[in-house]
């Protein structure tokens, strides 16, 4: 695993920041000429670190409850401390305890803090391939990038994403199993430009199988760069904090919203002798197959195109996509046109088990990940797209913004 450099903040420093001064106040002293000076130069220091933490002490206090002050008002001077590593811990653990309480109330007042959580957290990289377990090298392969810090392991289902708005989800597994909070709060910030920081709430979306899922969230990357996603995540003592660094290119891979669909000449029913040619799902649907890409952007109505492999849907982010597009058509109808493109050439022999040909129409897209879905209005301009798994209301609900506009 790699790490990058602490993300710190401003809130519970002082107490560090006074040990630093004292630290080199006596550095200074033992520098100086005689002994006496040592002596009279170390006291100082002592003297001014025990007066800065003093100030800490009572600036927390007055944060505190009342029990709280009772409390620090009764320790008798004899109990003050002497050794530095005490000085340290009990300034960190007062800063903890205050952090912890000021989330508590900014929960109740519906507000977030995950922007500024106290002291500092680790952002973590992408984990090396080698690195990763067998599943979830497998995870790896498919494209999404996986992070392993402490006792969670975060799995990017949107790893193509570039400056402006994009959907991203996340597979957050945790020390009791996948994560599945109705909701969490995620901090974006860039590495300069501190102004673009915002805070998200990232929604816990279901699978239909009832037993996987992910959290997305809508976030706006205002410039390339790197940027970091710090995951507040409910854990029994408060909260757990999981930083993971993204690297935001100039530009996506896939279509963007606002780019023209490439004219693929899909393969339909009629260019096929079998169904099972065309998708290696067991009960593939015949009205996902009655129009190619390139002939739906002459067609003049909006379209929704699918690409996916129903039969070998394994990983975390893959769902049932093209059933999906199935139940959008039945709502919709004629309205549009729905198009399934599966991710092998040779659906039927590939679930006999021979050597999958990858359709060349992926590179015609730019997709290199498993499963995408995209939303074309009448002018052939995409104006949706949902990398990993996207559940019915929001695909559906992109379709119906642009018809009933």
């Amino acid at each position: 695993m790699h790490l990058k450099p602490q993300w710190a903040v401003g809130r519970g420093t002082l107490a560090l920041a006074s040990l630093a001064t004292a630290a080199l106040l006596a550095l200074a002293a033992c520098s100086s000429g005689s002994d006496e000076q040592q002596q009279a130069q170390a006291a100082a220091a002592a003297q001014q670190a025990d007066d800065q933490d003093s100030a800490e002490t009572t600036a927390r206090a007055s944060t505190s409850s009342g029990a709280a002050e009772t409390e620090q008002q009764h320790q008798p001077q004899s109990a003050a401390r002497t050794d530095e590593g005490d000085q340290v811990d009990q300034a960190q653990q007062q800063a903890q305890d205050t952090d912890e309480a000021e989330q508590s109330v900014a929960q109740d007042d519906g507000a977030s803090e995950a922007a500024s959580p106290g002291g500092a957290i680790a952002i973590v990289q992408e984990a090396a391939y080698d690195d990763l377990s067998p599943r979830l090298q497998l995870l790896r392969d498919s494209g999404y990038p996986v992070y392993v810090s402490g006792d969670y392991i975060v799995a990017l289902g949107t790893p193509d994403v570039s400056p402006g708005t994009h959907r991203v989800s996340v597979v957050i597994e945790g020390p009791s199993g996948l994560v599945e909070f109705p909701a969490i709060s995620v901090t974006v910030t860039p590495d300069v430009d501190a102004g673009a920081t915002q805070d998200v709430l990232a929604r816990f979306a279901r699978f239909p199988d009832g037993v996987r899922g992910f959290h997305v969230a809508t976030i706006d990357f205002a410039s390339a760069g790197r940027w970091n996603l710090i995951l507040q995540i409910p854990a029994e003592t408060g909260f757990d904090y999981v930083g993971l660094a993204l690297d935001v290119p100039e530009d996506t891979s896939a279509p963007s919203v606002g780019d023209a669909a490439p004219a693929s000449a899909s393969r339909t029913l009629l260019d096929v002798a079998n169904i099972a040619d065309l998708s290696t799902g067991e009960t593939p649907d015949p009205g996902l197959y009655l129009i190619s890409v390139s002939d739906a952007l002459q067609d003049g109505r909006p379209f929704v195109v699918v690409f996916a492999s129903p039969g070998f849907c394994t990983n975390a982010f893959c769902g049932p996509q093209a059933e999906v597009l199935s139940e959008v058509r039945e709502r919709h109808g004629d309205a549009a046109n729905y198009i399934h493109i599966d991710l092998y050439e040779n659906p039927e022999q590939v679930r006999l088990g021979e050597e999958p040909i990858e359709t060349p129409i992926l590179e015609e897209w730019g997709l290199h990940t498993d499963e995408w879905t995209f939303v074309v209005n009448a002018e052939g301009v995409v104006v949706a797209r949902f990398e990993a798994f996207a559940p019915f209301e929001e695909v559906e609900a992109a379709l119906a913004a642009i018809l009933d506009s």
